[in-house]
């Protein structure tokens, strides 16, 4: 049981959880926690593979993903917070357009 328990089987572990938990998880949060499985079961896969050299540049890079894809949500999150705004004020809008044809067509 020992013999298949090894880094490589824990590393392809990680990688299918934080895969699936990526497509299946709804909160972007959450997204962020399983792209941070995903990436450490990457990080295992080439550490075990003895690719030190991808390794340590993988370990570089992978905070620097972590953080570009935290300020694309925060992007996502404050467009999607105007559309609404924006689609808020449209009812009122279109009726205050009414009531001014209204009026223009009254003083006529």
């Amino acid at each position: 049981m020992l013999e298949f328990i090894n880094l490589t089987t824990i590393s392809i572990a990680l990688m299918i959880i934080g895969a699936i938990g990526v497509v299946l998880l709804k909160k972007p949060l959450d997204k962020v926690i399983m792209v941070s499985i995903l990436e450490a079961g990457l990080f295992l896969a080439i550490v075990s593979f003895k690719y030190l050299d991808v390794a340590f540049l993988t370990a570089v890079l992978d905070p620097l993903s972590i953080i570009v894809f935290l300020l694309a949500l925060i992007k996502i999150n404050e467009v999607r917070k105007s559309k609404l705004e924006d689609y808020s004020t449209l009812p009122k809008m279109i009726q205050s357009n009414e009531n001014e044809t209204r009026n223009s067509e009254g003083g006529k």
